[in-house]
């Protein structure tokens, strides 16, 4: 298609979009006005819809205990206490090594010990120098500890570990 194929396109399509626009615009005007009409019953300047019931913002204490029971309902329904073969079926619970050491460094680092999150980090990549997530935790944990130059060695070490894997 030409220049003046594409330019005759979008001539046409801005007419067609400009003309369907005005029709939506008289058709919303024209409901507004029909409501307005209807509404000549109501005080004037009265801007709450005298055909709509009350409706409360927020629940009572009725709702709460309908919901508590539904609530009840659906926990005797749905949710049961598992048995002892399903709960090995489906795996021993226990969290691996790594799990573990992410657990220790959230604890630690919400107690503000970040010391002692980070020497629980130094350890686990002394023994795990590929793991790349964990030498990122590492470096952060660094920096917010004000140890930049400690921070940029572990940010170097995780950019040699990618270069090692391709």
């Amino acid at each position: 298609m030409t220049r003046i194929g594409y330019a005759s396109l979008f001539a046409l399509a801005t007419v067609g979009l400009t003309i369907g626009s005005i029709s939506v615009f008289r058709h919303i005007d024209s409901l507004t006005r029909a409501d307005q009409a209807s509404a000549s019953s109501n005080w004037p300047q009265d801007s709450v819809p005298a055909h709509r019931p009350f409706a409360p913002i927020a629940a009572s204490a009725a709702d709460y205990a309908k919901y508590q029971g539904e609530d009840a309902e659906w926990r005797k329904r749905y949710a049961r206490p598992y048995t002892l073969s399903e709960l090995r079926a489906r795996g021993d619970g226990r969290r691996t090594a790594r799990e573990a050491l992410q657990d220790r460094v959230f604890e630690y680092t919400r107690r503000g010990q970040r010391e002692r999150a980070i020497g629980e980090l130094e350890s686990w990549v002394a023994r795990n120098p590929r793991d790349e997530a964990a030498l990122l935790s590492l470096a952060r944990l660094l920096n917010e500890s004000g140890r930049s130059e400690d921070a940029i060695t572990r940010y170097r070490q995780i950019l040699g570990t990618g270069e090692n894997n391709r």
